[in-house]
């Protein structure tokens, strides 16, 4: 696919940020990792994602709050310390438990700011959301994570994606494209066939699937299909970019922060 081009400039949101969206880009895409004030910023940040952090390992002994969190770490500390590592523990045995007695209830949109999950039925975000935490800080062949993504596998496998809700089917996909094995699964494969099927000629796929993170999601991906969906997405980034070099309404930073990093996962940017 060529470079894509764009009117305004895409990085200006985040130049000062002190957001974890907007210190990775400050480190990746602006190159300020040695930069005094960017260190300064960085630590007074990664100070406040630690705090009140129970001895449990929990955030204020909330899943979804704790999803929050360790997602900031990601994109600052990025690597999984002790600490991390615990949190992630108690994060997959509360999910678990959760799953076994079959919790009920709904997370709302305005709880997954800044995430890129969309809202829906409790464990049909905390299931995947905890996953996904998983693998993206290289604990996917831990024997209790690989055991919820064989689970979490196989009840997609006895049946339909067409009898999950259109955000569900997506916070699936997060999940599966940051495991080095589900990647490439025959599952995988099948969710992208979904997701094809529902693109529209916009290069949307409706009003349940959040544009950028659904984008940002396929992106992760080394699948023909894939490819042809975000091809069909990206070319109507330009005429949504705003005249700040932004993208979206309601999270500028968080979906400039979504297009910016599938198009650099293309080569696009």
């Amino acid at each position: 696919m060529p470079r894509l081009h764009l009117d305004y400039d895409p990085y200006r949101i985040f130049r000062s940020s002190r957001t974890p969206p907007g210190l990775y880009a400050r480190q990746k895409w602006l190159h300020e990792e040695t930069k005094s004030s960017r260190q300064e910023d960085f630590s007074a940040t990664v100070k406040a994602l630690y705090q009140n952090r129970s001895g449990s390992g929990l955030w204020q002994n909330s899943i979804i709050k704790t999803i929050h969190q360790l997602f900031g770490l990601h994109l600052t500390v990025r690597t999984c310390d002790p600490l991390i590592k615990k949190s992630l523990e108690q994060l997959l045995y509360n999910v678990n438990t959760a799953l076994s007695s079959q919790k009920t209830g709904q997370v709302h949109p305005e709880q997954l700011l800044g995430l890129p999950f969309a809202p829906g039925r409790w464990l049909e975000v905390v299931v995947p959301a905890t996953l996904f935490l998983a693998g993206i800080f290289d604990q996917a062949s831990d024997s209790a994570v690989l055991t919820l993504y064989e689970r979490t596998v196989n009840s997609l496998v006895q049946g339909s994606l067409d009898q999950l809700a259109g955000s569900a089917v997506h916070n699936l996909l997060r999940a599966l494209v940051v495991h080095p094995d589900y990647a490439g699964h025959a599952i995988t494969r099948s969710v992208v066939s979904w997701f094809a099927d529902r693109q529209t000629a916009q290069g949307d796929w409706g009003r349940d699937i959040p544009f950028y993170q659904a984008l940002n999601a396929l992106a992760h991906l080394s699948m023909v299909q894939a490819d042809i969906q975000c091809r069909k997405a990206f070319n109507r980034l330009a005429s949504l970019q705003h005249p700040d070099g932004s993208w979206g309404e309601n999270q500028k930073e968080w979906c400039t922060f979504l297009v910016i990093h599938a198009l650099r996962n293309k080569g696009l940017l």
